[in-house]
C-alpha cells in the first residue's frame, strides 16, 4: 500500500477511536511546500459537520491518538490540517523496493474485464499526418499507462475499407495511373479527386504489377481492382510508420467485413425489431433522442445507402461480442457529437451506458521561429508523420504530442524539439537517465542489494519522496484517461535528481552514504526508465 494509503488507514483508525465514526473518504497528499511535511491530510477540515467540533481541536486529538511507525513527526497546523514526516527507515525502505523491483515498480498485476483501445483508425486514402500522430502517441501511451495500472487493454485499429471515400481514392491513383500510359481516365468530379504527390506513387506501383492491362478493362471492374490496390498500399505505407514511431496493435479491423458477414443488415434489423428505427421521408431513422442523443440520425438514407452510423454499430456490437467490457474510442476534435449517437445506438440494443468512452484529440499545429509553418511535399497540403519524425527524430514527436493534455490544442515547437540542450524537456529527462548510468560506470559497482537506513539530507528527501509518488502518478493517469501527467512528473523528477547531484557527491568514501546514494540514483533510474516507457520513449544510457 502507498504511504498516501497507508496514512489514510491510520488516521481513519483515529477517528474510530476518538469519535467511534466510520470515514471513508480521507484525502492526504503532498504538500507543496516541504516545510508543510511530508504528507498532509486536511480530515478535520472537510468533516467539520460530521465531527461538530472545531476543527483544530479534532486535528490535535486525532494526532495524538495516530498509530503510524513508519512516520516520525505529526504536527497540527493552520486550522486544522495534520501534517506527517515519514520515517528515514521507511523511506530507505521503499527506495530498496524501487531498486529490486526495477522498471516495474508501481505496475499492478492485471485483472478484470479486457478493455479495447480503439486509435488512431485513418483512413486508408493517404498517409498518417501529424494530427494522426498526436492520436498515435496518445493512444499507444494510454494504453501503456492502463496496462501499467493493471487493466487488461487490447490496441485495435478500425480499418475504413468501404464507402464512397475509398471509390474517390481510387479514381484519384487511376488518374495517375491512365496519364502514365498516356491515357484519360473518365473522371465525375476532377475537383474532388486526392491531390498528393502518393496518388503517383501507387500508380506507378500498379502499373508495374498490371502493366496498361487495367485501362483495357471494363471501368466499374477496372476501378474495384484500382481502389483494393490503393487502400492496401496505404494500409501497408501507414502500418510502417506506426512502426516506426513505435506503435503496435493487437487487432486490425476490416469495415468491409462487417458488410461482407451481414452484420450491418443484422444491426438495422434489430434496431428495428426493438422499435429503435422508424421511417420517415424514404429514409430509415434511429430513435436515438430517446436515448440520450440531441436528435434522432439517419440510418439508412433514401437511396437505400447507409450513413456510416449503422456500421458503427454494427462495429462496436461486435466488440461487445468478442468479450470488451469496455472500449474507448479516440477521435479528432471533429467528431464531437460521435459519442453520444452511437451511444445511443447501442443503448438501444441492451448494451449498458458506461460500455462506450470517447476521448477527443485537439488539433496540432507546427511551429518555427513562433510562427505556424507546413513543409509537405509528398501529400500536398498536409505534413506527414514521417515528414515530422524526419524532423525532430521518434523519442521529440512522442514526448512532446502528449506533454500537453489531448484536449487542448497545441502548438509544437520544432526549433524546441531538436535542440539538445537542458531547455528540451525530452532532452533534460533523458540527460538525466544517462547521467546516472554514467555515475554507475565510474564507480565500477552493481547497484546494492540492500540499503541500510540513514538521516536523510533535505535534497535526498526531496528526491526519495518524488520517486515515491509515482505509482500514484501512473494510476492517477489511468484514472482519468491522460497522459500529459506523466512527462510533467517525469521533469520534476528529473529536476529533483540534478538538485541531489548539484548539492551531493554520490562517490564518497563513506561506504554507508555512499551506497544511499548509489541507491537513490539506481531508484532513479528505474522510475525514468520506467516512465519514459510509458510514453514510448528510449531512456539512453549515453548522450
Amino acid at each position: 500500500m502507498s504511504f498516501e494509503g497507508r496514512i489514510a488507514e491510520a488516521v481513519r483508525g483515529a477517528v474510530r477511536e476518538a469519535y467511534g465514526l466510520k470515514l471513508d473518504g480521507v484525502h492526504v497528499e503532498r504538500p507543496n511546500d516541504p516545510r508543510h511535511g511530508d504528507f498532509a491530510t486536511n480530515v478535520a477540515l472537510a468533516n467539520a459537520r460530521t465531527f461538530r467540533r472545531n476543527p483544530r481541536e479534532v486535528a490535535e486529538e486525532l494526532a495524538g491518538r495516530l498509530r503510524a511507525p513508519f512516520v516520525r513527526e505529526i504536527e497540527v497546523a493552520g486550522p486544522g490540517f495534520i501534517n506527517f514526516r515519514l520515517a528515514p527507515e521507511a523511506v530507505w525502505e521503499e527506495v530498496g523496493v524501487i531498486v529490486r523491483e526495477g522498471t516495474r515498480y508501481g505496475r499492478v498485476p492485471p485483472s478484470g474485464d479486457p478493455i479495447n483501445v480503439e486509435f488512431v483508425s485513418a483512413n486508408p486514402t493517404g498517409p498518417l499526418h501529424v494530427a494522426h500522430g498526436r492520436h498515435a502517441a496518445y493512444g499507444d501511451a494510454l494504453a501503456r499507462i492502463l496496462e501499467a495500472a493493471g487493466r487488461r487493454v487490447s490496441r485495435e485499429y478500425y480499418f475504413n475499407d468501404g464507402g464512397n471515400q475509398i471509390r474517390l481514392f481510387g479514381e484519384s491513383v487511376a488518374d495517375r495511373y491512365a496519364r502514365l500510359h498516356g491515357r484519360t481516365w473518365p473522371v465525375s468530379d476532377p475537383d474532388a479527386l486526392y491531390k498528393g504527390d502518393y496518388t503517383e506513387e501507387i500508380a506507378r506501383d500498379l502499373s508495374r504489377e498490371h502493366g496498361d492491362a487495367l485501362l483495357r478493362m471494363e471501368r466499374e471492374e477496372a476501378l474495384d481492382i484500382i481502389a483494393d490496390f490503393a487502400a492496401r498500399w496505404c494500409m501497408e505505407d501507414i502500418k510502417r510508420t506506426l512502426e516506426r514511431v513505435r506503435v503496435r496493435f493487437d487487432t486490425y479491423f476490416n469495415e468491409k467485413s462487417l458488410y461482407e458477414s451481414g452484420a450491418v443488415g443484422e444491426t438495422v434489423q434489430r434496431l428495428k425489431r426493438a422499435g429503435c428505427a422508424y421511417e420517415k421521408d424514404g429514409a430509415l431513422w434511429l430513435a436515438s433522442s430517446r436515448f440520450g442523443d440531441d436528435k434522432d440520425r439517419v440510418l439508412v438514407k433514401s437511396d437505400g445507402s447507409y450513413t456510416y452510423v449503422a456500421p458503427d454499430i454494427a462495429y462496436h456490437l461486435d466488440k461487445w461480442s468478442r468479450g470488451f467490457r469496455r472500449a474507448i474510442n479516440i477521435l479528432g476534435a471533429d467528431h464531437a457529437g460521435y459519442g453520444m449517437r452511437l451511444r445511443a445506438g447501442l443503448v438501444a440494443l441492451g448494451l449498458p451506458e458506461d460500455f462506450l468512452d470517447v476521448e477527443l484529440v485537439r488539433l496540432v499545429k507546427l511551429v518555427r521561429e513562433g510562427q505556424q509553418v507546413k513543409f509537405s511535399k509528398r501529400a500536398g497540403n498536409i505534413v506527414t508523420l514521417d515528414e515530422l519524425l524526419d524532423e525532430v527524430g521518434v523519442d521529440a514527436a512522442r514526448y512532446f504530442y502528449v506533454r500537453s493534455s489531448h484536449r487542448n490544442e497545441m502548438n509544437f515547437d520544432l526549433d524546441l524539439a531538436i535542440r539538445q540542450s537542458e531547455e528540451n524537456p525530452v532532452y533534460y529527462v533523458q540527460y538525466a537517465h544517462a547521467r546516472i548510468c554514467s555515475i554507475f560506470r565510474r564507480s565500477g559497482e552493481e547497484v546494492p542489494e540492500a540499503v541500510l537506513p540513514g538521516e536523510l539530507t533535505p535534497e535526498e528527501r526531496l528526491l526519495a519522496l518524488e520517486l515515491i509518488d509515482f505509482p500514484r502518478v501512473v494510476r492517477g493517469a489511468a484514472d482519468r484517461r491522460e497522459v500529459h501527467p506523466v512527462p510533467a512528473y517525469l521533469e520534476a523528477l528529473a529536476t529533483r535528481f540534478h538538485q541531489f547531484y548539484t548539492a551531493h557527491r554520490v562517490l564518497v568514501d563513506d561506504p554507508e552514504v555512499r551506497a544511499r546514494r548509489l541507491a537513490l540514483c539506481a531508484a532513479t533510474r528505474n522510475v525514468l526508465a520506467a516512465g519514459l516507457g510509458l510514453l514510448g520513449v528510449r531512456a539512453p544510457e549515453r548522450m
